[in-house]
C-alpha cells in the first residue's frame, strides 16, 4: 500500500511540473511576442545599383552602390531608378583622380555621388549613398 501512495505522489509531481512548464512557456511566448512587436521599424529604405564599372584614361572603378531614402520616398526611388543609375554612373566617372588616392576616398566618393544624384534629379530625397563594394585601379 505504501508503494501505491509513493507512485501517486510521483505522478502528482510530474503533473504539477508539467503544468508549471506549460505556464512558463506561455509567459515566455507572450513576452517574446510583445518585445518583437515593439521593435522600432527602420525609417529608411535602400535600393541597390551595380556593379557599376567606369573607365577613364587615369583610372577604372568598379562599385556596387546602395542608395538610402526615407521610407516615404520608396515609391519615388523605384520610379526614378533609371535616372538615378545614370546620374550615379556619370558622377562616378567624374570623380577627382587625385582624391581617389586619399585615405578618405570612400567618404569623398559617397558624398560626391549623393550630391550629384540629388542635383541631377532636382531633389533632396537621397539621404546617403553607400559603397558596398569599391575597387579602384590606376590606369
Amino acid at each position: 500500500m505504501a508503494k501505491a501512495k509513493a507512485s501517486q505522489v510521483d505522478t502528482n509531481v510530474v503533473i504539477i511540473g508539467g503544468a508549471f512548464a506549460i505556464v512558463l512557456i506561455g509567459i515566455l511566448s507572450i513576452w517574446l511576442y510583445f518585445s518583437y512587436s515593439a521593435r522600432p521599424v527602420s525609417p529608411s529604405t535602400f535600393a541597390s545599383f551595380g556593379p557599376v564599372v567606369v573607365r577613364s584614361s587615369e583610372f577604372a572603378i568598379k562599385a556596387t552602390i546602395a542608395v538610402q531614402t526615407r521610407k516615404e520616398d520608396a515609391s519615388w526611388l523605384a520610379s526614378h531608378k533609371k535616372e538615378l543609375d545614370f546620374a550615379l554612373q556619370t558622377a562616378l566617372a567624374n570623380v577627382d583622380p587625385q582624391r581617389l588616392r586619399d585615405p578618405q576616398s570612400v567618404t569623398y566618393v559617397q558624398t560626391t555621388l549623393r550630391d550629384a544624384a540629388n542635383k541631377a534629379l532636382n531633389t533632396r530625397n537621397i539621404e546617403e549613398v553607400l559603397l558596398t563594394d569599391f575597387i579602384v585601379q590606376a590606369e
